[in-house]
């Protein structure tokens, strides 16, 4: 019951504070920042939000043309990767993007429940980006020229799940992957914990050993082999948050919990299968993560899911794109949020 509020400015998603209210800024410690292995571009500590809807069947329909219609503009938009451009004015620099669909499920992550879907359907948008400025600049587009923003933010008002725009990423397959590499199609799984200050450093080691199994034990790849006993994935990315009264407004509190985003897919379904082998061959870890899951789990999604939408791969469109974003004037808040940004990514760790 911990995230079926309606996102509204009185009642934010996650109720009220709790625990300290006087945090440091951003504290992102689950995965040390690292050299990238290939000397490309590391995409650890970098930016994204997470954002679950959670229709009825009769609204599905209606969903599926809002979100068909969010992937149009931000394929014409967004452009994939950080090569080429020295900021994200009128083109949001985007390292992943796409959106999952499929069916409510009653207790996903207790290995006891039945699995009985509740007639639901449940989409999560899962986006990646180079800087917070894209971030920034990715709301201020929606709200001013994507025509169909007031009706995503309605829909969100009424039957959202799950909302979080700070977090940073923590833990991936590898540091210097390429961009958008989920495909339509691919299988897809999602699980979101909240965690409690007093539980962030066992998180953060929880997570430390999954990237090294998923590392160990996974293929990043789409050729052909056999994903029950190696899976194939075409993303895995574990983002951290901390987590504001408010989600929706940057400046609100923070309550002192943390919230942990896990998005992998998968090229096939046998994939999630073979996944769940891993864990069965890997009770080191697993025996400790599941009951912290089934502890501090508020969304989870881990079967009959796909991707629905997607960032395509690089093409003379996003050439179009960065020309067409230099004709963009920049406002003075611009230039203080890319200032602000300089400073944020100084090392912290």
């Amino acid at each position: 019951a911990a995230c079926l509020q309606p996102i509204t400015a009185r009642a934010p998603l996650h109720g009220v504070a709790r625990g300290c209210r006087h945090r440091a800024p951003m504290r992102i410690s689950a995965v040390s920042l690292v050299p990238p292995p290939h000397g490309g571009f590391n995409q650890k500590n970098k930016h994204g939000f997470t954002n679950v809807m959670v229709v009825p069947k009769t609204r599905e329909a209606d969903a599926d043309r809002v979100v068909r219609s969010h992937e149009r503009w931000v394929n014409s938009t967004h452009v994939v990767g950080p090569e080429g451009d020295e900021d994200d004015f009128g083109h949001p620099r985007l390292l992943e993007y796409y959106v999952t669909k499929g069916p409510e499920v009653v207790d996903a992550l207790d290995p006891r429940s039945d699995g009985n879907a509740t007639g639901n359907v449940v989409y999560v948008f899962n986006l990646k980006f180079v800087s917070r400025f894209g971030v920034d600049q990715h709301f201020r587009m929606s709200s001013e020229g994507w025509g169909d923003h007031e009706l995503l933010m309605d829909m969100m008002r009424e039957h959202g799940r799950f909302f979080d725009r700070g977090g940073r990423i923590v833990a991936n397959y590898v540091d210097d992957a390429p961009a958008c590499t989920a495909r339509k199609g691919d299988r897809a799984t999602n699980v979101i914990l909240r965690v409690p200050a007093m539980d962030e450093s066992t998180a953060d080691a929880l997570i430390r050993d999954h990237q090294q199994l998923m590392r160990r034990t996974h293929h990043f790849t789409t050729q052909l082999d056999y994903d029950e006993l190696r899976p194939r994935i075409t993303q895995y990315q574990v983002s951290k948050h901390l987590v504001r009264e408010d989600p929706w407004d940057t400046r609100s509190a923070l309550t002192g919990d943390v919230h942990y985003c896990f998005h992998t897919t998968f090229v096939d379904a046998l994939g999630i299968r073979g996944h769940r082998n891993v864990a069965q061959i890997n009770p080191e870890v697993y025996q400790r993560m599941t009951p912290f899951f089934l502890k501090y789990g508020v969304h989870a999604d881990v079967e009959n899911h796909a991707v629905f939408a997607n960032m395509q791969r690089p093409n003379f469109v996003s050439n179009i794109i960065r020309g067409v974003g230099k004709l963009f004037v920049k406002t003075e808040q611009d230039v203080a949020l890319q200032e602000f940004e300089a400073r944020l990514n100084q090392p912290r760790l």
